[in-house]
């Protein structure tokens, strides 16, 4: 069965443009629902959800001169693009030196390390997070749009590899705690301190709702 224009646009609730502003209206005004942009070749559609508002994936319906669907592409929302651009430059700058040339390598080195880790899994995160809620989306699209896919057998959030990550990364976040209460707030260091304490509840909410599968 060829899936049409005309079966796509059902989809759409709401009918917006594929914009900058659109998407941040999207993000701050709590829109879960289909909103979508009607092209003549190609239909944009996007929905944040509950517990994922900002990263987001915008698909992209290719149709050919029939008005059939022949490919489907996707890409972050360019608000949640340049959100995790931004936030990643924001945490390096909390980590580099006011001037190269006085840097003791020597006592930075640890700190520089510290930074790198904390970036990594950072963006592991988010990337984790963004093919997670965009596989959901996918395979919904194609159940409404009764498209035939094969379907994954799910990914048990207990398995060998998820323990070996959170074997890793719980601890990382207790140390982070640790750093903060012992180190950097005691040292004024409010700035980093937000942004590890941010890090850290970001991850561990994030990872217990994968966990839990919370639907809305």
């Amino acid at each position: 069965m060829e899936v049409t224009k005309s079966d796509i646009i059902k989809l759409i609730e709401i009918e917006k443009r594929n914009t900058f502003i659109n998407h941040f209206l999207t993000i701050i005004q709590d829109k879960n629902y289909f909103q979508g942009e009607i092209k003549s070749n190609k239909i944009f559609l996007w929905r944040q959800h509950f517990w994922n508002k900002t990263f987001y994936p915008v698909f992209t319906f290719e149709l050919n001169s029939k008005n059939h669907l022949v490919n489907i592409r996707h890409r972050i929302n360019p608000v949640g693009g340049i959100f995790y651009f931004v936030f990643v430059l924001s945490v390096l700058a909390l980590f580099m030196p006011s001037g190269f040339s006085d840097i003791d390598w020597e006592i930075y080195y640890p700190v520089f390390l510290f930074g790198v880790i904390l970036i990594s899994l950072l963006a592991l995160l988010i990337t984790k997070i963004y093919r997670f809620e965009k596989k959901q989306q996918l395979h919904e699209i194609f159940d409404l749009l009764d498209i035939e896919y094969e379907k994954d057998t799910p990914e048990k959030e207990w398995s060998v590899k998820n323990i070996v990550i959170r074997l890793f990364t719980y601890p990382f976040c207790l140390f982070l705690i640790g750093l903060n209460i012992f180190l950097l707030i005691p040292n004024n260091d409010i700035m980093l301190a937000l942004c590890s304490l941010g890090f850290v509840g970001f991850y561990i909410i994030s990872d217990l709702k994968m966990i839990f599968r919370i639907k809305r």
